[in-house]
């Protein structure tokens, strides 16, 4: 009997996106989906327990149809508020990317802080990014 195991490679490469001259984030090459955390504190708008159950939810998804996942974090501009993104392995990417928008749409209206990875460059397409890796 062989026994193959599979070790996923991660590229942890991060890019600056900024929305304006002061303002940004950093965000991992191979995210496909991405929450925002800013503490628990009575008055934070992304308390972290629901950024990371969000986050742990879509993983799940992920694992359960064959897609190695790993969560990684990142600064932002704002002192208060830190990122949380799943990132995956360059060559299972554009398999994640689509189960994860299919995830995004089916669970809508029961995420509070889960977003596309690409939603700020979507809306913001004259933005440069920066590597910061």
């Amino acid at each position: 009997m062989n026994i193959v195991f599979y070790m996923a490679i991660f590229s942890r490469k991060k890019s600056w996106v900024s929305y304006d001259a002061w303002r940004g984030h950093e965000q991992p090459v191979y995210a496909v989906v991405g929450a925002s955390d800013s503490g628990m504190w009575s008055d934070s708008p992304a308390p972290s327990d629901i950024s990371k159950s969000e986050i742990n939810a879509v993983r799940s998804f992920l694992k359960k149809n064959g897609v190695h996942t790993q969560e990684v974090h990142s600064a932002t501009s704002n002192v208060f508020t830190g990122k949380r993104w799943v990132i995956v392995p360059p060559e299972e990417y554009e398999k994640a990317k689509a189960l994860a928008g299919k995830y995004l749409q089916e669970h809508e209206k029961d995420t509070r802080l889960l977003h596309e990875a690409d939603v700020l460059l979507k809306e913001h397409k004259k933005r440069k990014l920066k590597d910061v890796s």
